[in-house]
């Protein structure tokens, strides 16, 4: 299966992907509306000439709140614009990076060809789909910024907003914030994120997505940013080093908090707060003691054989939250002797 191609009216600089494409020629030169960008970025302009349709690669090392990774794309070749094949190739290219690097889920791109190129709006967008579509995996969207009001107009009327993998919903990508209490306690979230990914869930987890090098504090702005939901998984010492704001988690404490008040009117259910102690008031940080919990408890430290929810069915709960699949029994009658008394009232 396939993965998706989004249409967004705007600038693709506005917020984080996972990967961002800068649109260059083969010589290369960059226009000034991309070199301004780059400037600010401190994003490196490239190097080496290209051949028309070529990408390459580089981790940005400066620029991680725009994307941890670049792709310089050679969509345009001076004096001569550029042709619907090349632009197919890069979007195959984009496709096949996606599909060897699962962490690359989300990938940002101008209308390439569109300007510079020559091409009509409708010629690139088909040209750039097609190649995406060919190569990429399903778990891959890749997210076309068009700059002009009156292109987009057009292209959203002959499109939409979603093409290829349009039926499928994307997987939900959710971001799992937890501290490292203890082996057995990482062991328990690996699994549990693990089981997330097995059923359908681009769970996002330090152990596999964040790399050496990287800037720690960018990568959990740009994960929260991104993801649909994220976990927060509370203990004894997440709530404390929360309430004081003590490493790792205590800078993800105030950027969840701030969130949290932007994501009300957008996504208000965006954050599930999982409690994984026994004794729920111990475990839970003072910003969510209002907030309705998940209560896991671990049974490895329950203590003279308590039972409760066992773990594959919080596990089962916590996927139908997660997909937002709340059912209600449906609404029945009055039994006879409510309806009955209602009618004498009104006699």
């Amino acid at each position: 299966m396939s993965g998706r191609v989004e249409l967004v009216l705007g600038d693709m600089f506005e917020g984080p992907s996972d990967l961002v494409v800068l649109p260059c020629s083969e010589l290369p030169t960059v226009s000034e509306f991309v070199r301004s960008k780059l400037s600010l970025f401190r994003i490196p302009e490239p190097k080496e000439p290209m051949h028309l349709g070529e990408v390459r690669l580089l981790r940005l090392s400066n620029a991680e709140q725009v994307a941890p990774t670049a792709a310089y794309a050679a969509s345009v070749k001076t004096g001569r614009g550029t042709e619907p094949a090349a632009i197919a190739q890069i979007g195959r290219t984009l496709g096949s990076y996606a599909a060897q690097h699962r962490r690359v889920q989300l990938i940002a791109a101008p209308l390439l060809g569109s300007r510079a190129g020559g091409l009509q709006p409708m010629e690139a967008f088909e040209a750039l789909n097609k190649g995406f579509l060919a190569t990429s995996p399903d778990w891959a969207t890749l997210r076309v910024y068009v700059f002009e009001a009156a292109d987009f107009e057009r292209l959203h009327k002959e499109v939409g907003d979603i093409v290829g993998n349009a039926l499928a919903p994307s997987a939900p990508r959710v971001f799992i914030s937890y501290t490292k209490t203890s082996a057995s306690h990482v062991a328990w979230v690996q699994s549990l994120a693990e089981y997330l990914l097995a059923n359908g869930v681009e769970a996002r987890l330090d152990i596999w997505d964040l790399s050496p090098g990287m800037d720690v504090a960018q990568w959990m702005s740009n994960e929260l940013d991104l993801a649909d939901r994220v976990l927060l998984i509370c203990n004894e010492e997440y709530a404390r080093r929360a309430d004081r704001r003590h490493g790792g988690v205590g800078w993800e404490i105030r950027l969840v908090q701030g969130d949290l008040l932007f994501s009300q009117s957008q996504n208000p259910d965006k954050y599930i707060p999982i409690v994984h102690i026994s004794e729920m008031d111990r475990g839970t940080p003072s910003f969510l003691k209002s907030t309705f919990l998940l209560s896991w408890p671990d049974t490895t430290r329950q203590e003279g054989g308590e039972q409760g929810q066992s773990e594959d069915e919080s596990r089962a709960n916590l996927l139908r939250e997660i997909f937002r699949i709340r059912t209600k029994p449906p609404l029945g009658k009055p039994p006879e002797f409510i309806s009955k008394a209602l009618a004498d009232r009104h006699t």
